[in-house]
């Protein structure tokens, strides 16, 4: 419709007007240049696109609006906006984009019957709730997405093996333990444990203040996982917590080498901790 081509900017000015301040959207009334211009290509885009399926003859959502719909999904993903914050403004361009509908209508009155009208506004309806639907489906998977490659980077972080001299390492835990970053232990510290050449690496306990079962049985895999590859395993700092759970999954500690502390382990291996003279 050669209409909304003509109103495409007026449009566009109309919902930038309905902005507020809010620093922490890019909807912000006072959002930077650049900003402004992306927000004024998706939505360029998304009246061509919308206005083209008012017109045709499918039923079914265009590719073109579906795909805008993810795309529109992962940037505001990737730029923080949340999804109430997002589907706050479909409301707001629906109401001035169908504001302008009416006008059209208006204005070609004696060209549409009164079906042709009517399929018209059904049609559109239809069309905003499947691009609203593919929209927070996409949103949805590019978030769980987002947070499960943070969650990846916090293991990572939070189960460090730390070289302190060639095929010698320690792995300190620190804080609370569930299953799933008890499960991210087991495989991430047995590939450095290969990559790095660790023969004897020092698991150290102290810092974590329980475990649960599972957790337990998962610490105790790793123990015998790492002497499969050839890692001797120290286990240190084990509370009385730990080691009552241990012995209540009769967990056989016989064949593993458990010391008091960090520092006997050290010096056990060769180390000697000094204090400042």
């Amino acid at each position: 419709m050669s209409f909304f081509k003509r109103n495409t900017d007026e449009i566009i000015l109309s919902w930038f007007g309905q902005r507020e301040e809010d620093s922490f959207s890019i909807f912000n009334l006072h959002a930077p240049t650049h900003v402004e211009k992306l927000l004024r290509e998706e939505s360029s885009s998304f009246i061509q696109y919308i206005t083209k399926e008012i017109v045709g003859n499918d039923s079914a959502l265009s590719k073109e609006l579906e795909e805008w719909s993810q795309l529109i999904a992962k940037n505001r993903v990737d730029d923080g906006t949340s999804i109430e914050k997002v589907m706050e403004q479909f409301a707001i361009f629906r109401g001035i984009y169908s504001r302008y509908l009416t006008v059209f209508i208006s204005e070609n009155r004696p060209i549409f019957d009164d079906g042709e009208l009517f399929s018209i506004i059904d049609k559109y309806h239809f069309i905003f709730d499947k691009i609203i639907q593919t929209f927070v489906v996409s949103y949805q998977t590019y978030y769980e997405g987002r947070l499960d490659t943070q969650r990846g980077l916090i293991n990572e972080l939070s189960a460090p093996v730390i070289i302190l001299t060639k095929g010698i390492g320690i792995l300190p835990l620190i804080g609370d333990i569930d299953t799933s970053r008890a499960k991210y232990i087991l495989e991430y510290s047995l590939q450095q444990c290969m990559d790095k050449g660790i023969e004897h690496l020092v698991l150290d306990l102290s810092a974590v203040p329980i475990v649960d079962t599972m957790v337990a049985q998962k610490l105790f895999s790793l123990v015998e996982t790492l002497k499969l590859i050839g890692v001797e395993t120290i286990v240190t700092g084990i509370k009385p917590t730990i080691a009552q759970t241990a012995v209540h999954l009769g967990l056989d500690f016989n064949t593993i080498n458990v010391q008091s502390t960090l520092a006997t382990a050290l010096k056990n291996l060769g180390y000697t901790i000094q204090g400042k003279s």
